[in-house]
Order: C-alpha cells, then structure tokens, then sequence
C-alpha cells in the first residue's frame, strides 16, 4: 500500500522525542563510563583547580586493566554456534545449517564483531549487533554482513522488557554516510539520494552524541535514518482437526472457503503474525518503506547489555556498564596517588626562611633542582637562611591506596585468579577450568546475557541463510540441502552456544584435555589427535612425520602379525598330528583289544570243550575203576581230585583276565562314544580285522 511520506517523518519526530526524554540521563553518563576507559578521569572542574595550583593531572588507569581482562578473556575464550536437533529430527541438515552458519560468522567477522559489541557493553552498558543482506556482490543470494552499533548511534522504545526484543515497539537508528556509500544501499534510487545531498542539510537535535554532531569542522554527510517499526496482523491458519496439523494459507479468499468445502476437516483459523516495516529517511526526507527487509518478521538487531535491570525507573540506573561501579574508587585513587606525587616533589625544595636582604641573590632561594649554591652577604647572621623543613608523606596514605586499588576490583567482582595462568605446571586442563569457573561466578551474569545475545543472532542468521538457493548451499558445504531445510515454519532445531576451539588459547585448551585423557588410559586418543591439537611450530610437518611413524609402526604390527600367525598355525598343526596319533594309537588299541576278546572267546570255548572232555574221561574212568583194586582207586581219586583244582585255578585266572578286558574295552567305548562314524572304524573293519585276528598270536596267559 502506498505511504505518506510527510506522516511517517512526523512519526519518526514524535517516537524520537519520546524516547530521549526517557534515555536521556543514560547517554551522559554512558558518555563518561567510556571517557573513563580511555583515561579523561578528571572533570572541567578539577582540571581547572589544578591548572590554578601548578599540579599535574596524572591518571593511573586502573579500570581500563579490569575491563580488558574481562574482554581478553571472553576474546581468548569464545563460544562457537553450533545446530543441534530436537524432537528426533534429522542430524544431517543440522550439520548442514552448522556449516553454513560456521561460513557466515566466519566471513563477516562475526566472532569479533560479538567480541566487540560485548565489549562496547562493559564500557558503555548499551550496543547493538546488527545482521543483514548485502547484495552488492551477489546479487542472486546476497552475502550475511553483521555489523555493531554503538550506544551513541540508536534510540529503542524505553519500555521493553525483553533483551529479544520481541515487545519493543520501534527502534530509531542513524548513520553518517558520504554520497556514494548512501547510494549503494539504496539501489535504483541513486537519483534521489544525489538531489538530497545537493540540497545539503543542516545538523539537527537528534543523535548529538555521534562524533559527527560533535564536530562543527566535518565533512558533509548525509544522515542515514532507518526507522523500524513492530507491527502485528491477522494471517489465516489452515488447521487439520483431525490430525492437529497447520499451515498458514497463502492464497485467495475464495479458493480458502472452496478447500473448506472439499475438506470439512478443516478449520480456519486468525492467528496473528508479527512484520516490521523498516522506513528510510534520508536527512528530513523520506525515501521509501520496506517489510520484513532481508526476509526477517523482526528487528535486524540484537541488544548486548552489561548491566540491566528493566524493573527500575531511572533510566540513568536500569542500563550501566561495568565502569560505573568502578568510578569512584578510580577517581580517589588518582586524587590521593596526585597529593602524594605533589608531596614527594616538594621535598627537592620546600622552601626558605630568610631576613630580608640577607643572600645576594634572592631568586636563588626558588631554585629547585639538586647541588645549587645560595650566596649569603658578609654581614648575614649564621640564621639568617633557613631550609624548611619538607612534609612527609605519611604511611596510611599507601595503605588507603592499596585499598583503594583492591576495592576497584571487588567492586567489580574481577580477581586475579579469574584470569591468570595456571598455579603450576602440572595442573590438568579440567582443574584449571574449573578454577577459573569457581573464579567467574561473580561476572556470569555478564556472560549469560553474551550467551543469549550469541543465541539471538545465530537463529537471525539462520532464517536469512534459509534465503539463500540451493547451489549456493551445496557449493559451500558440498552437500545438497533437504525439504526440510527450506521450512519456514521449522521449529525442529535450536542453537546450542558451547566452547569451541575459536582461539589459540581454546586450542591449547583442548590439546591438555586430550593428554589429560591420554594419560588416564583412554585408548581413543590417538597420537595423530594429539599431533593435529598440538600448538606447536611446523606443525604440517610434525603431522606428517607422525603419520609416517604410524605407518612403519602398523607395517611392522602387520609383520609381527603374520609371524604370531604362522607359529599359531604350526602349533595348530602339531597339535592336530598329535591328535591324529592319538586317535591312531586308540584305533589300534581298540582293535587290539577286540582281537583279544575273540582270542578270549576261542580259549574259554576250549576251555568248556577240554571241561566236557574231562568229565568224559571221568566216565571211562569210572569204568576202568570197576576192574581195579581198593588201593589202586584211591590213588586215582587223588589224582583226579587234583586234577579237578587245578581246572578250577585255571578257570579262575581266565575270569579275571575276561573281567579285565572288559573294563578296558569300556573304557575305550567312554573315549570314543561312536566309533562307527570314524574312518577305518573298527566296526567298519570287523571284517579284515577278523582274519588279522586269527594271525595274531594269542596272549600269554
């Protein structure tokens, strides 16, 4: 729709003027926070009572030590941006969106730019971090810039509450640009950014702590407004009552009634959504209006603050930098530190007594520097000159000054221990963290509000890489982009701000966890993670003669490898020969002691038949015996009766050997439970064995 002009920079006067009245007790003393950093730490009112005494103004900056620990430590110790999926989502396109938001922080300086803007806070209390689409040199996709605003160069709604953003109303910012510099941000509107640089302007009451409003003697620059607003409409929502789906329509209203005809399922339901129309001003005049500049439904910007309570009234307290609590005790420190310099400097010439028209020449009584002669008249008394005597400084005046200097950093919450180096050698990266978080507890609050803000601009950087198409994408990280990559509704990811090796400091850091852990005995770590994480000189190659060592070491396993391999082998050889004889020697057992059994058989049959054969001559001789005489016959019975024990003891020894061989042939059964199965089994060779059998000579008994 179009827009009047002449309304919107009467709304850009109204919400301008409205915001000062209630930030303007900030910017004063913001102004002072950082005059202090830089070292003007005395007032127009002090400099001029010094001038008027003949003292010096020395300043012994001790809060600019403070701040710079705590920005080199945040500098030394970065956070890195990293995606990371919820809900079970898909892993692949959060390392995509990683690497891709890796590339644009990389490229624009982001990291720093955080550094910076986290920075301008401690010093000031107030920055912004500011992202957008550059399409100057890629006219197609655009190339992510962010940029950093200090507290001097915007004006936000006084009443938001949330470092989001996400209530404030409006924020007013402006830039000073040459002619060529305005024109390249407004492309085809070069014609009328050249007739309002022609025109010139005079300076006006907004902005008045820029240096450029400060410098009557300046070039002439355009003033470059932007003015954005936060609004709200009512967008249709297309809603499966059955299956709790939703999507916003985008159509027309007819073909919305028609697709809730076909589908009576569906719901539709006014949902608001939130735009930002940014409006361009350049000077007074008004150029042209954009929604969602860049393809963002909200402020290009992100808040850093140090200190920030928004319950509180005054705007001058609700907002504070670090330096403010630091101010004070500076200021005392650089007066006492002064009054003792002044003390120790008079003591080279505190001054004379002298009767009047006493020395010959009076101005010698005001030298001050060492082994200077004062020349007394003839007939000047031996008191006539007397030295006075000069001041000491008193000792408590050192001890208020240590106090002094310890208070600034108490004050603070800043020690030394928060951002010194080890207590010794030997102590592990995990203890030395640990140390330096037991140290920081007093400034998280400052760290967690650089978090948020980190947090902030990773997830504005993400929906405006969304924009990008997808060669752009699969060029940078080599892969192609999914659906849901493209999802503008997707809420399946967050951004998670961790340590990441981002500094030297990280990375050594990192290189004494891993040995930390080498030395705990996990095998995971290897020498090539420790190579590659080690900051050392010549570092490619160090690498490579590592991987090389590693080669010839695995070559050499490989060798040692094979040859444990082969004695294996020969030892499972042997053992199996060994185990083939055996089971040979068993065979022949087995079967040696089956041929013993049948020799058994053949002997006790014998032994029955000789048992028949005994009782049968028994008979012919009971029919001899009848023919016999008395004497005779007893004779005979004595020798058959010993015949008879004899055949029993015979009998007797061949039981006990059939009980013996039954036992080893139990044995053997025990030992090979199914012989049968065997090669050259002896039940397989019953049939040779048993002619080899009657070969054999029998066993002795």
């Amino acid at each position: 729709m179009p827009y009047d002009g002449q309304e919107i920079v009467q709304k850009f006067d109204e919400y301008y003027v409205e915001a000062y009245i209630a930030w303007s007790p900030f910017y004063p003393l913001a102004e002072r926070d950082l005059r202090f950093y830089l070292g003007d730490q005395w007032d127009e009112k002090e400099k001029q009572m010094l001038f008027s005494e003949g003292r010096n103004q020395y300043v012994f900056n001790r809060v600019r030590r403070n701040i710079n620990l705590v920005t080199g430590y945040q500098r030394k110790n970065r956070l890195s941006s990293i995606v990371v999926p919820i809900e079970n989502t898909d892993q692949e396109t959060a390392d995509i969106r990683t690497q891709l938001l890796q590339f644009a922080l990389e490229k624009s300086e982001g990291y720093r730019t955080i550094s910076d803007c986290f920075g301008g806070a401690l010093k000031t209390g107030f920055n912004l971090a500011t992202v957008w689409m550059d399409y100057r040199d890629d006219p197609v996709n655009g190339d992510i810039q962010i940029g950093r605003e200090p507290y001097s160069g915007f004006i936000t709604d006084p009443y938001f509450t949330k470092l989001d953003w996400s209530d404030c109303a409006y924020v007013i910012r402006r830039k000073y640009l040459d002619y060529e510099h305005a024109a390249s941000l407004l492309p085809g509107m070069e014609k009328e950014v050249k007739e309002v640089h022609k025109i010139g302007w005079a300076r006006d009451d907004k902005f008045t702590w820029l240096p450029y409003q400060r410098q009557p003697s300046g070039q002439e620059l355009i003033a470059f407004n932007e003015f954005y607003e936060q609004k709200w409409k009512k967008v249709p929502m297309l809603v499966d009552m059955e299956t709790g789906e939703y999507t916003e329509w985008e159509g027309k209203e007819q073909s919305l009634k028609e697709m809730v005809k076909l589908y009576p399922q569906l719901k539709v339901i006014q949902t608001p959504r939130r735009y930002i129309e940014k409006h361009i001003i350049l000077n007074d005049q008004y150029m042209k209006t954009e929604i969602n500049s860049g393809g963002l439904s909200e402020y290009p910007f992100v808040p850093f603050v140090s200190l920030w309570e928004p319950e509180s009234d005054l705007w001058g307290l609700k907002m504070q930098s670090l330096i403010r609590c630091m101010i004070d005790p500076q200021r005392e420190a650089n007066r006492r530190r002064s009054q003792m310099t002044d003390i120790l400097d008079s003591q080279i010439n505190s001054g004379w007594i002298a009767v009047e028209d006493s020395v010959v020449n009076p101005r010698s009584l005001f030298q001050a520097s060492q082994g200077k002669t004062i020349w007394k008249k003839r007939d000047a008394g031996p008191d006539a000159i007397t030295k006075i005597p000069p001041a000491q400084v008193p000792p408590s005046m050192f001890q208020l000054q240590e106090l002094f200097d310890k208070d600034m950093m108490e004050i603070a919450g800043i020690n030394d221990a928060a951002f010194g180096e080890p207590a010794n050698n030997q102590e592990s990266g995990v203890m030395f963290m640990m140390r330096q978080g037991a140290a920081l507890v007093n400034l998280q609050d400052l760290f967690d509000n650089l978090r948020f803000s980190q947090k902030c601009l990773s997830h504005k950087i993400l929906k405006l890489i969304q924009k990008w198409t997808p060669q752009k994408v699969e060029r940078i990280t080599g892969k192609k982009p999914s659906e849901a990559f493209y999802d503008p509704e997707s809420t399946k990811y967050d951004v998670a701000v961790k340590e990441g090796i981002l500094t030297d400091s990280q990375r050594q850091m990192y290189f004494r966890q891993l040995v930390d852990l080498k030395q705990m005995g996990v095998q995971e770590v290897t020498s090539k993670m420790l190579a590659e994480a080690a900051p050392i000189q010549g570092h490619s190659d160090f690498i490579k003669q590592v991987e090389e060592n590693e080669k010839a070491a695995a070559e050499q396993a490989q060798q040692q490898a094979k040859v444990q391999e082969e004695v294996l082998r020969t030892q499972s050889e042997g053992a199996q020969a060994k185990a083939i004889s055996d089971i040979a020697l068993s065979k022949e057992r087995f079967t040696r002691a089956v041929a013993n059994l049948g020799l058994q058989e053949e002997r006790n049959a014998e032994a029955i038949q000789n048992r028949s054969q005994a009782s049968l001559d028994r008979v012919k001789a009971m029919k001899e015996l009848e023919s016999m005489d008395d004497a005779k016959l007893v004779k005979y019975l004595e020798i058959v009766q010993l015949m008879d024990e004899m055949n029993k003891r015979e009998e007797d020894r061949h039981k006990a050997e059939d009980i013996a061989v039954t036992e080893q042939s139990e044995k053997l059964n025990s030992a090979f439970p199914n012989p049968t199965s065997m090669p050259n089994s002896p039940d397989m060779m019953t049939s040779g064995m048993e002619g080899q059998a009657n070969q054999q000579q029998p066993l002795e008994v």
